[in-house]
């Protein structure tokens, strides 16, 4: 008797992780992840914003900023973070390397590094969010070593969409992705400028 519940118990268990790998995705696409949602600046992928803090100087905004470094940029949220120098006043430079998940489940963790580089800017009253120079690193656990891209060749119109207008599955997952780590660091930047 133990033996059939065991088996019963083994059985269900695998019918539920076999349904979370071969689920089917929806084919809607989210608005913020559509055609244009990744600007190409001069040939090169760059997310930019401005970001208003009303009554905040520049030296406060960048103190700020600062301060959101270093508390956000530690392990485990991210790999490895460096700072480089600005000739130009008010402006913070780091080159962040973190994970992007694409899934994580009992049986599979599907994920790749990203690199990018933040300049942000800080001027009285506001500052200018910008995100750059963009590769990526998967599957670097794979006896191979796993594969190196820039953004450019995976996550613009032109390389993640096919001839109907859809998002390629592969491409779609570090499009959305990126779109998701830009939106969640602006995110952050906002509310550490606007808090009291």
């Amino acid at each position: 008797m133990k033996k059939i519940l065991l088996l019963i118990a083994f059985t269900l268990i695998c019918g539920i992780a076999s349904a979370q790998l071969f689920k089917k995705k929806s084919t809607v696409v989210e608005p913020k992840y559509q055609a244009g949602a990744v600007p190409v600046v001069n040939g090169k992928v760059t997310f930019e914003e401005t970001i208003t803090a009303e009554g905040l100087s520049a030296t406060e905004i960048e103190e700020r900023v600062n301060a959101w470094i270093k508390s956000r940029y530690v392990e485990p949220t991210v790999i490895s973070v460096k700072r480089y120098e600005s000739e130009q006043p008010g402006c913070t430079i780091i080159k962040g390397e973190e994970y992007i998940v694409f899934r994580n489940t009992f049986l599979v963790l599907n994920r790749a590094r990203i690199y990018y580089y933040l300049t942000i800017t800080a001027k009285d009253g506001a500052c200018t969010f910008n995100m750059s120079r963009i590769t990526y690193w998967h599957d670097d656990e794979s006896e191979k070593g796993g594969i190196h891209m820039k953004a450019e060749n995976w996550i613009t119109d032109d390389m993640a969409f096919d001839k109907k207008g859809r998002l390629k599955n592969y491409e779609s997952k570090f499009r959305c992705k990126t779109i998701d780590l830009k939106d969640q660091l602006v995110e952050e930047i906002k509310n550490i400028l606007n808090s009291k």
